[in-house]
């Protein structure tokens, strides 16, 4: 989790406007304010904690003043701590505690990281009541429900809500940056914009995913209904930003789900056109923009090898390989293309280069011999085709398939034994199959 950069601008402006407002602050407040304007921030919270040491812990000032000077240290979690005191004490509206919902952002990405999540949860859940219109934390708690609960619903309830708050804090920005003509102000809100403007991009990115993650996991209507909830999300963020290749990705992807892959094949080639416009204005880097065109590629090729058109898949992946090198996932889907056009050669130059590929799991070991016995199969070079089964099963021993294509081709050999044996191993495994 990354922490929220402090808007040191907006700060002094707070501060400064408590001073002129603190005319009836005690002693030791005003105290506090001039070591803070002479930015003598340990000495701030040194006066903060004697006074709280001596019984007057009731003074939300005093929790304001020593949470301004801990945000200035970067010290969240202890700044946190001293605006939420001032909260719950009761502190005055233009104390604008709200203005620094980062500390409790920040604080929780923080805690976040150091494995504590029921503290970090709680933070984000104060950061929300010191602040609701913020989008940050319900996308954060959307991550969390994501990646720690595995709760898909709650996790689209809070991207969704946070898109939302999202896209209201963008128009609000937005009505001040057309009527201000102030060089601060432009400025200011012009930075804020790109900051919500990324979040509410995040937020509708995140409801899309887990939308399309829906729709695979479903049935029936349920299917075109999630897709369909999914390209929604992902159109709304291509409002924002046309050129986001990684949502152009995503509504491709969601396009696949529902199976129309000519508009997914143009989203692809929206995305590549993006690439180059994004490395001609110096947004993207080469090097980023390589793996881009590569993951674009990649995509096209399973959209084309959908729809049939294997000589193009090819075509496109060899052009994804040429970037990436050799990969297990281009090699494989070429392999597989080959195979359905016949070139059983080719297809199995595909298969052996996966083959000395590092760091292959099992699964990715047994499909691939599994795709070299299917081709020697049709090359009717039985010998070649029981090694390869014979190999993949190493790697996937409870396959009944697989004993059961090895028994027909230990038949084929003459092989009578182990064919009964390897049929038998068959039914065990897949008993009146």
């Amino acid at each position: 989790m990354s922490t929220f950069p402090i808007r040191r601008s907006l700060l002094l402006m707070a501060l400064l406007s408590a001073v002129l407002a603190g005319a009836c602050s005690t002693p030791a407040v005003t105290g506090m304010k001039v070591h803070m304007q002479n930015q003598e921030y340990q000495d701030v919270v040194l006066l903060a904690d004697s006074v709280i040491a001596m019984g007057d812990s009731l003074d939300p000032e005093v929790w304001f003043w020593r949470g301004s000077a801990l945000t200035e240290m970067s010290q969240w979690s202890d700044a946190a701590e001293s605006f939420w005191k001032a909260h719950e004490i009761g502190a005055p509206e233009d104390m604008a505690i709200d203005e620094y919902w980062f500390v409790f952002f920040n604080s929780a990405a923080n805690t976040m990281n150091e494995g504590d999540v029921g503290t970090a949860v709680e933070l984000l859940e104060k950061g929300m009541q010191l602040a609701p219109h913020r989008p940050d934390f319900q996308l954060m708690l959307g991550d969390v429900e994501l990646n720690m609960n595995n709760d898909l619903q709650a996790a689209l309830d809070n991207f969704q809500a946070a898109a939302g708050k999202a896209g209201t804090l963008v128009a609000d920005i937005r009505t001040i940056l057309e009527e201000t003509s102030d060089p601060y102000e432009l400025d200011y809100y012009s930075q804020n914009l790109q900051q919500a403007e990324s979040i509410w991009i995040q937020s509708l990115f995140n409801s899309g995913t887990i939308l399309r993650l829906m729709a695979m996991e479903a049935e029936g209507d349920q299917v075109s209904q999630y897709a369909l909830q999914a390209e929604e999300a992902y159109m709304k963020a291509l409002e924002v930003d046309p050129t986001n290749v990684d949502v152009l990705d995503a509504l491709a992807g969601a396009y696949l789900i529902e199976e129309d892959y000519q508009s997914a094949l143009e989203v692809y080639d929206q995305a590549m056109v993006n690439i180059d416009l994004g490395v001609s204005e110096g947004w993207l880097q080469p090097e980023g923009a390589e793996q881009l065109r590569a993951n674009m590629l990649v995509s096209k090729g399973y959209a084309l090898i959908e729809m049939e058109d294997y000589q193009q898949a090819v075509s496109v992946l060899e052009q994804a390989r040429g970037i990436i090198g050799d990969d297990y996932i281009v090699l494989a889907s070429m392999a597989h293309a080959n195979f359905v056009m016949e070139n059983y050669h080719e297809a199995l130059a595909d298969l052996e280069a996966v083959l000395m590929i590092d760091g292959l799991g099992p699964d990715e070991l047994a499909n691939t011999y599994y795709t070299t016995y299917a081709c020697y199969n049709r090359l009717e070079m039985d010998e070649e085709a029981a090694e390869s089964l014979e190999t993949a099963l190493q790697f996937d021993p409870d396959n009944a398939d697989y004993w059961r294509y090895l028994a027909s081709t230990y038949s084929r050999l003459g092989r009578r034994n182990e064919a009964i044996e390897a049929m038998e191993r068959a039914e065990e495994l897949e008993p009146g199959e």
